[in-house]
């Protein structure tokens, strides 16, 4: 085989050329995905950005709430404890 073989089949546009086209419309789509990708990363932090205090705010809000349920579970323990100690105290029927 002669390296004209290899170089144009068929009268067609050489291998290397074609290759190199190839490549370069890759690099071309590669570019695009790489300013998509780039755009969607900005509008993610934006977005982040904009439901960052939403989100702090919820949280003070259930640190709140869970304080409450603590004091709430307590004087619900003092309160059974009362009951029973109620109950003792009551002469039996």
């Amino acid at each position: 085989m002669s390296e004209e073989n290899t170089e144009r089949l068929e009268g067609s546009t050489p291998f290397e050329i074609r290759v190199l086209r190839e490549l370069a419309n890759i690099n071309q789509r590669f570019n695009g995905l790489d300013s998509r990708l780039t755009g969607l990363e900005e509008k993610v932090d934006s977005r982040l950005q904009e439901t960052r205090p939403i989100w702090e705010a919820v949280l003070v809000r259930l640190d709140r709430i869970e304080a409450k349920l603590d004091v709430f579970g307590r004087d619900l323990v003092d309160a059974r404890t009362d009951v029973e100690m109620l109950k003792k105290r009551l002469p039996a029927a």
